[in-house]
């Protein structure tokens, strides 16, 4: 046995090849960063704006030069011969590209198709099956990653992707149960990769865990568990975590909104308005006052300017139905081909009330959306035109705003304003009247402070000037009734307009010395001219080596020229002096001596006058 044992030590030190092949053939585990990976394609192309079609596009030349770099060709030209990437096949890392690339390509055409599902419902069965063939390739890459070819990091890379892409599938199929254990499995992992690694990828993994929690939370709602209730749905509806909002999650949260709404609706029987009830019957009707009694609670829950000025266009969208829903019952439906219904004066007068209510609420919420564009456009104005108390620098990717823009949203809010006190109904009710004259004065004040501003900068300093006690009158005149008024919207008005009134008096304080001093420039820069720098033609008698005659641009006249006092044309023109004959003068013009030789035979011969 000894010797037997020798020999084969001997044969393997005589020949070692056979232990260096096996040594090149051992290769070190692949590492994919597969989230960091997706999320940089994303970003590049398309995503970051929500343009699934640009990112699936780029999918396809991302596989179609996978393979051709690979030499993992899927047949010829002419017969396609489908590949599989196997345990065997894989020699490089980009072997695992393809089946993530495939899977990205098949879930980016499901958002796609998800997108188009509101209107054409036949695209959902399309939709359904592209997300299980991404579910399908996650679920190959996953099986790739857990032998030996990838390392710890990769396995669990691999594990958490294919559950997201599972519990899509069962999220869109309602499968609630199973949606939210591969939800769950999906955020533990990237949890614990999260406290794994560095800062920059620690944020990625949390803003991946932020955006599988909404997903959870409404799987747990639809199975009674958690205590989710409509108002956390409310609440996801509205956030943004930073990424790319999933549509699948935001069209399922819409439609149990709108079952909610529309539940709601169905008790809400009349509206209390200026102490009157005022029955409401239509549906739509119904929904669109449910949704602007609840807009208060989703704006808190909204994070950005942005959404909330989604959600006031949605409500006026709804005004506009709403509005003509009320008209056509007035006018009677005769679409359907039968008679026209008569109604009695108390239906007559009872959807007149109702037209005005929700003209009225049509009215209140634009001026709200505009005071809410006004608050972002304060934020944009350069930094010395903004108020003190609410300095803000400007964001430098924006568009920075003008006075004049400011000036004109306040006209839109006072044209509407006085709108709202036309409507029949409201100009009967005296509390009511005086709170839309409050708030016209309220809004007076800051356009002309605005105005003023705009007068600032073009140095217009008395003008400004003038402006700026305009303000304060109005402002006055709004307090006044503000005062009078107890509740806290009117309370909130009054503290502002005693901010404006002062800041108003300071800025008329600061144009009144602005022109104070442009004066005194004025008359230093007079009396600072000297006699060089009056034009060559005005000292010519003046001797002076002046260099500047030299220049391009010589000091020689002025031009245009000054203007001169000229004689004016007479009032009465002398007609009769063109027809008078004036008498000849001749006898009385002197002759010609005659000159030259001829003149001096002349005098010699016949004798000349002494």
């Amino acid at each position: 046995m000894a010797l037997g044992n020798d020999k084969e030590v001997k044969m393997e030190v005589e020949n070692p090849s056979t232990n260096q092949t096996e040594e090149e053939n051992r290769v070190d585990p692949f590492t994919l960063e597969i989230l960091p990976l997706i999320k940089e394609n994303q970003s590049t192309h398309g995503l970051r704006h929500g343009d699934y079609q640009r990112y699936r596009q780029y999918c396809t030349r991302r596989l179609r030069r996978l393979y051709k770099t690979l030499h993992f060709q899927q047949g010829s030209r002419n017969n396609i011969k489908p590949k599989k990437v196997t345990e065997n096949v894989v020699k490089d890392v980009k072997f695992l590209h393809i089946p993530l690339i495939d899977a990205e390509r098949a879930w980016s055409h499901a958002m796609e198709l998800k997108l188009l599902a509101n209107t054409e419902p036949r695209k959902r069965f399309h939709l359904i099956r592209r997300l299980r063939n991404a579910a399908g390739h996650a679920d190959s890459l996953e099986k790739l990653c857990q032998g030996s070819l990838c390392d710890a990091r990769t396995k669990l890379e691999a594990q958490a992707y294919a559950s997201y892409m599972k519990g899509s599938v069962s999220f869109e199929l309602q499968k609630w149960k199973e949606a939210l254990e591969l939800f769950g499995r999906a955020r533990t992992i990237y949890e614990k990769l999260a406290g794994a690694f560095s800062e920059e990828h620690r944020n990625m993994y949390l803003q991946r865990v932020e955006e599988i929690t909404p997903n959870i939370r409404y799987c747990a709602y639809n199975l009674g568990e958690g205590g989710t209730d409509i108002n956390d749905l409310m609440q996801m509806r509205m956030s943004s975590t930073g990424g790319v909002q999933d549509p699948v999650l935001a069209a399922k949260i819409d439609e149990v909104l709108a079952q909610t709404r529309e539940k709601e609706a169905e008790s809400m029987t009349e509206v209390t308005w200026r102490g009157r009830s005022i029955p409401v019957k239509n549906e739509k009707v119904r929904a669109f006052i449910l949704h602007a009694q609840q807009i208060a609670r989703e704006l808190d829950s909204a994070e950005d300017a942005d959404s909330k000025m989604s959600m006031y266009e949605e409500l006026l969208m709804e005004s506009k139905d709403a509005l003509q829903a009320v008209k056509d019952e007035l006018k009677g439906d005769t679409s359907s081909g039968k008679p026209r219904s008569q109604k009695s004066e108390t239906q007559v007068a009872q959807l007149q009330s109702l037209q005005s209510y929700i003209t009225y609420v049509k009215l209140s919420k634009t001026t709200d959306r505009n005071l809410l564009m006004v608050e972002a456009m304060k934020k944009q104005l350069p930094a010395s035109l903004q108020d003190s108390s609410e300095a803000v620098e400007p964001d430098p990717t924006k568009k920075l705003t003008k006075p004049e823009d400011l000036v004109r949203i306040y006209d839109i809010i006072l044209q509407t304003l006085s709108d709202m006190g036309e409507l029949p109904g409201v100009d009967d009710d005296i509390e009511m009247s005086k709170d839309i004259s409050a708030q016209i004065l309220h809004f007076k004040a800051y356009r002309c402070f605005y105005i003023a501003k705009s007068y600032l900068q073009a140095k217009k300093w008395r003008e400004a000037a003038m402006l700026y006690d305009r303000v304060t009158s109005h402002a006055e005149s709004a307090m006044e009734h503000f005062q009078e008024s107890q509740d806290y919207q009117s309370k909130q008005r009054f503290t502002k307009m005693q901010e404006l009134v002062s800041l108003s008096r300071g800025a008329k304080c600061s144009a009144h010395a602005s022109c104070i001093l442009e004066g005194e420039t004025v008359v230093d820069d007079m009396s600072a001219i000297t006699l060089h720098d009056k034009p060559l033609s005005d000292r010519l008698d003046v001797y002076h080596k002046d260099q500047s005659l030299t220049n391009k641009k010589p000091n020689v006249t002025t031009f245009p020229p000054e203007f001169q006092p000229i004689p004016c044309k007479p009032l009465f023109f002398d007609l009769a002096l063109n027809q008078v004959e004036f008498p000849s003068l001749e006898e009385r013009v002197e002759a010609k001596k005659a000159t030259g030789i001829t003149g001096y035979f002349k005098g010699w011969l016949w004798g000349g006058s002494s």
